[in-house]
């Protein structure tokens, strides 16, 4: 019996800790815009019906107990998938699912999308997305090179009052009479 009836409690957990969904504020006329590219990409998601199969079948927490309060797996990927994709949310839950969420230890072996009753690309369109997300923040080189700058900019006040912060270059003095 115990095969064939999951303890779904730590999802429902899981669930809790993710950030609401939070729009962006509405347009001038008191109505949101979005392209209908973007709906069809969030529509996926909504088709989950939470049977959680997806997570029984993940190796991650399957066959390691310890991860299980660490890593959300696969549905609560298709959730944030659904937030993060979504074109009027404005929440940005990346480092959320970098720390919390446990995104860096899913190896990618499709499990959870071949055991899905509602052919969710859960791997294709969910997760590697996320993973793109976080990895662009944590540790592409531009991004970072674009905080430094900013932070720099923020901090140092401008040499001119009346202008924009630059870099200033000094040349040698010549030498006195």
């Amino acid at each position: 019996m115990r095969d064939l009836v999951n303890d779904v409690s730590v999802n429902y957990e899981m669930a809790a800790r993710v950030p609401a969904f939070a729009p962006r504020a509405q347009e001038a006329d008191g109505t949101y815009r979005m392209q209908q590219h973007d709906i069809d990409r969030v529509q996926e998601y909504h088709k989950c019906i939470e049977c959680f199969l997806c997570q029984t079948v993940c190796h991650v927490v399957r066959d390691h107990e310890e991860n299980k309060r660490q890593f959300a797996g696969p549905r609560m990927f298709v959730k944030y998938a659904e937030l993060e994709t979504h074109p009027l949310d404005t929440n940005d839950r990346r480092n959320l699912l970098k720390e919390e969420a446990g995104i860096g230890l899913c190896n990618i072996t499709k499990c959870c999308t071949e055991v899905c009753p509602e052919q969710i690309r859960i791997t294709d369109n969910a997760i590697i997305p996320l993973k793109e997300r976080v990895v662009d923040n944590s540790y592409d080189p531009l991004v970072w090179l674009g905080r430094k700058i900013r932070r720099r900019s923020a901090a140092e006040p401008a040499p001119y009052p009346d202008e924009p912060a630059r870099a200033t270059f000094h040349a040698a003095s010549p030498p006195e009479a």
